[in-house]
């Protein structure tokens, strides 16, 4: 029985719409197929979350951003999550916003707590990694309090300073009653004082002559002692000019092998290719990632009953 022409037309309209339908969906990041669950997070500041941007589990990529929306009747940010129906996601599982250290955007790192399974469209905990600057500030704090004690203490030893020009005032005073009696009994006992004096020049003569009687005849004797510890050092030294020579000898014949090229680190320091292949490789790596958000198609192909192949050069 012959298919009427309005029959195959209609066929063809539904399969048509069909087609638009599920590659819009695609082209949206929705996956009709797919084996994933969508979970509500919750957030004060996404700080330039986007959607498609990765979800990951310890490292892992399980799911990726589906959408996000502003809620300004709770003045927060609503996220929806795609996660693997694989991860086993908990009531107490956290949602935590940090920063994708590969290529400098946002992603969102699933911790996973014990707790009830959540079902589809749960909501999860929404949390901020802390960065390096707030972390650096709550650091600080402790020793911010301890600096403003310090300062308390310091202005509390310096109000007492007062009382202690006062005493410093009274016993200048005794010091100068203790000089004005010294003085008097010096005048005093001025003549035994005198006395006293020339006694201890007469002393002094006498050790003057005694030191010059001991310089003579400890001299040879210190001379020969002075010339057994100048041979002691010679032979030090010439020990340790030796093994500073050989260690000087050592070093010269490793950067000399550095210098010609032998070895792991004189092939480092005489040949570039390593800096120059990584170098192309940034840039052939920069380049394939440009493409890929230009033109998404020439990776990704999407048909309903599947794509011939185009026929190689040379046959039919």
């Amino acid at each position: 029985m012959a298919i009427k022409k309005e029959i195959k037309v209609g066929l063809l309209g539904v399969i048509t719409l069909t087609i638009l339908y599920l590659g819009f969906n695609f082209l949206k990041g929705l996956d009709l197929f797919s084996s994933e669950i969508e979970y509500i997070v919750y957030y004060n500041d996404v700080q330039g979350l986007q959607a498609s941007n990765p979800v990951t589990y310890n490292g892992v990529n399980v799911g990726r951003v589906m959408n996000i929306e502003t809620d300004l009747e709770k003045n927060n940010v609503k996220v929806t999550l795609t996660i693997n129906k694989k991860i086993s996601v908990t009531d107490k599982s956290i949602a935590l916003l940090g920063d994708d250290g590969l290529i400098g955007g946002k992603l969102v790192k699933l911790k996973i707590n014990p707790g009830k399974t959540l079902a589809d469209g749960g909501t999860l905990i929404g949390a901020t990694e802390v960065g390096l600057l707030q972390s650096t500030t709550e650091k600080l704090e402790p020793t911010l309090k301890n600096v403003d004690s310090l300062v308390t203490t310091l202005t509390q030893v310096v109000s007492q300073f007062d009382q202690t020009g006062t005493a410093l005032k009274v016993l200048v005073a005794s010091a100068t009653q203790t000089t004005n009696g010294v003085n008097g009994v010096v005048a005093a006992n001025s003549k035994n004082l005198g006395e006293i004096t020339a006694n201890a020049a007469v002393l002094t003569a006498n050790l003057n002559a005694l030191s010059k009687n001991l310089d003579s005849q400890l001299k040879p004797i210190l001379q020969k002692t002075n010339t057994f510890a100048d041979s002691l050092q010679a032979v030090r030294l010439g020990n340790t000019v030796h093994k500073l020579n050989a260690t000087v000898t050592d070093l010269q014949g490793i950067l000399n092998g550095i210098n010609s090229g032998k070895g792991t680190i004189g092939k480092l320091a005489g040949d570039d290719s390593l800096y120059v292949n990584l170098d192309r490789t940034a840039a052939s790596l920069n380049l394939l990632l440009s493409d890929m958000k230009a033109h998404p198609k020439r990776y990704v192909h999407f048909s309903l009953f599947g794509k011939k192949d185009k026929p190689k050069e040379g046959e039919k």
